[in-house]
């Protein structure tokens, strides 16, 4: 079988084929004020209830619901022109991805951003699973997944990202894509239902970096995924392991 992780890099976060895109800084955190998009007609088209859920998300990731600061149902629903049953819905939802907290008779807070010492404790989690699940992702993926994460890698190297809500989404998605086929090549369900429960993207990307970081992270995903195909589990172990580590350096600097 042909090494299918070697070919031609397409545009990738500003950069041109072949090099890397020229250094920026992240944008900081600048929470604004508590402003949500009025519904209308056009996002009625795709559900309410999904609107409303897409609305608090993405205040919550760019921080324009300001970290631990309260949720008040009735003024979200207010400001959306909608009734309170999908703003209740949003946040359980959000609720369940680590992004708001309940209080007993307070109601909902956007939780906070992680600090250094919890980042610190969710890589020690990451350094523990993945180097082991990308171990048994070589061992036992079939061809049909070979295909698959071949797709991934290639799909994001088809993409021109930016410093942007948009482009970070689409990072956002990749990385949580990539990581979660691994852990479901390495069969082990369990693993699998931990990271998830852990809701590593959502409290990584709300922090703040820069495109050049991504654009470190896809060249490694790369490396990670070419280490799979060929089954060489060594290798995949240990790109794993590099990878975690040079994105603790990369992101730690950036955290509050």
């Amino acid at each position: 079988m042909t090494d299918m992780i070697d070919g031609t890099t397409a545009s990738v976060m500003g950069a041109t084929p072949g090099s890397a895109p020229s250094e920026s800084t992240a944008r900081p955190h600048a929470p604004g004020a508590f402003t949500l998009p009025r519904l209308d007609d056009t996002a009625a088209s795709g559900g309410i209830a999904e609107h409303v859920y897409q609305a608090l998300f993405r205040m919550v990731m760019e921080s324009d619901i300001a970290p631990g600061s309260r949720m008040v149902i009735d003024k979200i629903a207010s400001d959306l022109g909608v009734s309170s049953t999908p703003v209740r819905e949003a946040l359980a939802r959000l609720e369940t991805q680590g992004l708001v907290t309940k209080e007993r008779l307070r109601g909902y807070f956007a939780t906070e951003i992680m600090g250094s010492a919890e980042f610190a404790d969710l890589w020690e989690f990451r350094r523990l699973l993945e180097p082991h699940a990308a171990r048994q992702a070589a061992m036992g993926i079939d061809r049909t997944g070979k295909v698959r994460l071949q797709y991934e890698v290639d799909s994001i190297r088809q993409v021109r990202l930016q410093d942007d809500y948009a482009s970070m989404t689409t990072f956002r998605e990749h990385d949580h894509r990539l990581h979660d086929l691994i852990f479901e090549f390495a069969g082990n369900a369990h693993l699998r239902k931990a990271m998830d429960q852990a809701h590593v993207y959502n409290r990584m990307f709300r922090i703040r970096f820069a495109p050049i970081d991504g654009y470190h992270a896809i060249q490694e995903h790369a490396d990670i995924a070419r280490a799979i195909i060929k089954g060489d589990a060594d290798a995949a172990d240990a790109a794993m392991r590099e990878h975690l580590e040079l994105a603790y350096h990369r992101i730690e600097p950036y955290l509050q």
